[in-house]
């Protein structure tokens, strides 16, 4: 759909509704019914009447938008999105007013009284707009943008100073609201940033409540940002030839084109261990398959599965230390870093028990998102045409039970690039809905 027709979709609807809200700001691309040319015209901006907010919700749902996941640091911020063509469409809502860090300095009491129609959309009054735009400045940008500057001259003739002056002294000490507002009528805006640290403490400790509002806000943003927060973690898992490397590449290149930190890990059994088994277990297998084509009988030995179960912890102790030193920090780093197999191999095991390989599985972390690429064997075969029937129709079976844990999106590969696209739209809309 046209991304200016849905706009206005919504707008249209929330009026049938009857709902209250104003369009904050950088909305000049909707009076003039063209598309974003700005990257602050890519979100739009609103605040949402508190008792009508329940309503606005469903209004939302219903035009397709998903709600993201509540912020764990900010309780009065709402945002939903929507994916077009691998476009985002967005609305960042602010619930019962306009709130920095969830202190209110314009309440909805007042604002959607004087709310003003411009087209089909609701935006504040120019008073309230002023205010907005001086306070958003100040205390949010911490610097005065060319746009913003530019409306504020051209509503300072005509607004309420008695107006401006009672918001300003609401919000702040009586000496800093001063300040403020001889700075605004003599005309110098860019002088109150030289004053932004100071001003910025007169509005936080203006009362008790909003020191204690934003003490909260500050530890669970701490929380959230630096102490245990940690970059999802993309596996992809699937039979030999369902295409994991090329897939987990494409998604690496995605999200690099969205400015994100990325890594890709090898997660297999087959190279790239820590510990110093390899060369051991490679000869291991070769004698072993020597020996199986000169026996008649395939029956597998007592003791080549109490071999095997005793070497799997080993292998497991060797993704334990490659997820604990070279993956967790690069995600405590704020890289996306992306699996192929992760701990797959595990659960894939010959010889090995199925509650033992369940028990080491259960060992290690669950990716933040999981991609199952699967085709038919007979595809498979094509692909990787080493492999036999057997095997790759074992490891189909024991996929469909590790995806039970896993619960994967599954995508049955059978054209790159349009495999790409579907896992790049769900891991946006994953990345989206989660804050990252």
């Amino acid at each position: 759909m046209d991304r200016l027709q849905l706009l206005k979709d919504v707008f249209l609807a929330l009026n049938e509704k009857g709902i209250r809200y104003v369009v904050l700001r950088n909305y000049d691309f909707l009076l003039e019914q063209r598309d974003p040319a700005k990257h602050s015209e890519r979100s739009i901006d609103l605040s949402v009447h508190s008792k009508d907010y329940l309503l606005f919700h469903q209004v939302m749902e219903t035009a397709g938008f998903t709600k993201r996941k509540t912020p764990q640091f900010s309780r009065k911020h709402v945002s939903y999105f929507r994916i077009d063509d691998r476009e985002i469409i967005s609305f960042d809502v602010q619930v019962g007013g306009i709130h920095w860090n969830d202190i209110c300095y314009l309440s909805d009491t007042f604002i959607f009284q004087r709310r003003i129609k411009r087209s089909f959309f609701y935006t504040l009054s120019s008073d309230d707009m002023f205010v907005m735009l001086l306070l958003h400045s100040i205390l949010g940008k911490r610097r005065f943008k060319p746009e913003y500057l530019e409306t504020l001259a051209a509503l300072l003739p005509s607004i309420n100073k008695d107006y401006l002056k009672k918001c300003l002294q609401q919000n702040f000490s009586r000496s800093v609201a001063n300040k403020i507002f001889s700075f605004v009528i003599s005309g110098n805006l860019k002088k109150i940033i030289l004053y932004k640290l100071s001003i910025i403490a007169s509005f936080i400790f203006r009362s008790p409540k909003r020191t204690f509002i934003f003490s909260r806000l500050f530890f669970r943003w701490l929380s959230w940002k630096k102490i245990g927060w940690s970059y999802p973690l993309i596996s992809i898992i699937g039979p030999d030839g369902a295409g994991k490397s090329t897939l987990a590449a494409g998604l690496a290149s995605f999200l690099r084109l969205q400015d994100r930190k990325v890594s890709i890990a090898y997660t297999g059994r087959g190279r790239k261990q820590l510990l110093p088994f390899r060369k051991l277990g490679n000869r291991y297998k070769s004698l072993e398959k020597k020996k199986d084509f000169s026996r008649k009988k395939k029956k597998t030995s007592v003791a080549r599965k109490i071999l095997y179960t005793v070497a799997a912890p080993v292998f497991t102790m060797d993704l334990l230390l490659r997820y604990f030193f070279l993956i967790l920090p690069k995600r405590k780093r704020h890289h996306f870093v992306i699996t192929d197999r992760y701990c797959s191999d595990i659960f894939l095991m010959d010889n090995v028990p199925l509650w033992f390989r369940s028990f080491l599985l259960h060992l290690f972390p669950k990716p933040s998102i999981t991609f199952y690429l699967y085709n038919d064997v007979e595809i498979l075969m094509k692909r990787r045409p080493k492999e036999s029937p057997a095997g790759l129709q074992r490891q189909m079976v024991l996929f469909k039970e590790l995806n039970k844990y896993l619960k994967p999106i599954a995508i049955k590969t059978e054209n790159q690039k349009k495999d790409l696209e579907n896992a790049a739209t769900e891991l946006w809309r994953f990345i989206l809905h989660n804050w990252y």
